[in-house]
């Protein structure tokens, strides 16, 4: 064999060699991307590598966890390994606690997704200005979250979501069906005033108000399927004629608007001479739930100040609102009742408004603010 061909030979091989090199290292690249993911991933998942956030390291779910959460988690996977570090990673350390004190039987649906739930219930997932504070009770049976929505005219409503499933155990249902009752429009014959609605039209009950309300309320034919609350004054009426009493023969009257199995009730006391008068009175429709009756010694001083001497809850709440700085139609959640506190009268109102509460003590006689408090 010639030298020219035996170069020409070695050339060759040393291309082969060359070529062969390259597909090696192509192909050891490509196992590195793609033989490493894991069997679960769809293809255009990116690659997990073994610090990533797999089931077995909790620590590195996210960054941010302290070492006690870390410790919680890993604990709860202890119990049951088929719960993800990375979901766990997501509920808080009361969560954790009380998931492992449980047996850890599943994964929770968080408080947020509780909380969602519960104002898609409500029907007031588009209204921002509605609060809400989840609390997880997994340790209960049955494991739930007690989810408060905070209405700003409203007022309070209170839901428990299973743990579990998400469903909605407690609560009242579209609270804001409410809020569709308006004035009466040009084109509808009945007015507020009083004429009565023509022959086949369904009267519905009025517009949500706090409970110091005016008895004046517009009303509409459209029929409504949960019914607001009627006026307290219209609840003390009730309460009185069960009685067989007067309003000029009360004293000691007390009236707080309250929110009892899904329902709204008004809680009424007075008293009669040394009769002691305690009433249930629903809301929606002024039917007397519970009524008690008993004889017995008058707070001091009932005898001597008459409703009729006092201010009057109107007035009272003016004085609370003047003094906050705010108007009437600013506050939200309003509450007001009679008390007797040491041989003096006073009214007890709270009421809120842009996130503060307001507590206050109105002079039932003078109108003197006795108490003034402000909570965040």
């Amino acid at each position: 064999m010639t030298p020219e061909k035996n170069n020409q030979t070695l050339t060759r091989w040393l291309l082969i060699a060359t070529i062969a090199l390259l597909v090696l290292v192509l192909g050891l690249q490509l196992w590195q991307l793609f033989g490493k993911a894991a069997p679960g991933n769809s293809d255009n998942a990116p690659p997990l590598t073994a610090d990533a956030s797999t089931p077995e390291n909790p620590q590195a779910a996210g960054s941010a966890l302290s070492p006690g959460k870390s410790a919680m988690i890993e604990d709860v996977r202890a119990l049951n390994e088929a719960l993800s570090a990375n979901e766990l990673a997501k509920l808080s350390a009361e969560e954790l606690e009380q998931l492992w004190e449980t047996g850890a039987p599943g994964l929770p649906v968080g408080m947020s997704f509780a909380a969602q739930a519960a104002e898609e219930y409500a029907g007031t997932l588009a209204v921002d200005s509605v609060t809400s504070e989840t609390d997880p009770e997994l340790d209960e049976a049955p494991p739930h979250y007690e989810v408060e929505l905070h209405h700003p005219t409203l007022g309070d409503f209170a839901y428990k979501i299973d743990a579990y499933t998400g469903e909605v155990l407690e609560g009242a249902p579209n609270i804001l069906q409410n809020l569709h009752v308006t004035d009466a429009s040009p084109e509808d014959p009945e007015a507020p005033g009083g004429q009565s609605a023509p022959a086949g039209n369904q009267p519905s009950t009025a517009e949500p108000q706090p409970p110091a309300a005016s008895a004046q309320k517009p009303v509409s034919n459209t029929p409504v399927q949960q019914p607001a609350a009627t006026d307290e004054e219209a609840a003390k009426n009730a309460a009185f004629t069960h009685a067989g009493v007067t309003a000029a023969q009360v004293s000691g009257l007390r009236c707080k608007l309250e929110w009892d199995d899904g329902r709204q009730v008004y809680d009424i006391d007075f008293w009669v001479g040394d009769t002691e008068y305690d009433y249930e009175i629903e809301a929606s429709t002024g039917v007397v739930l519970e009524a008690q009756q008993e004889r017995g010694i008058r707070p001091s001083g009932a005898s001597a100040q008459q409703p009729g001497s006092f201010i009057g809850e109107e007035a009272a709440k003016n004085a609370a609102f003047a003094h906050a700085g705010i108007s009437a139609a600013d506050a939200g959640s309003i509450q007001c009742e009679l008390d007797e506190d040491d041989g003096h009268w006073v009214y007890e109102i709270e009421f809120r408004t842009g996130g503060v509460e307001y507590d206050y003590e109105i002079d039932a006689s003078t109108g003197t603010v006795v108490k003034a408090e402000q909570d965040r």
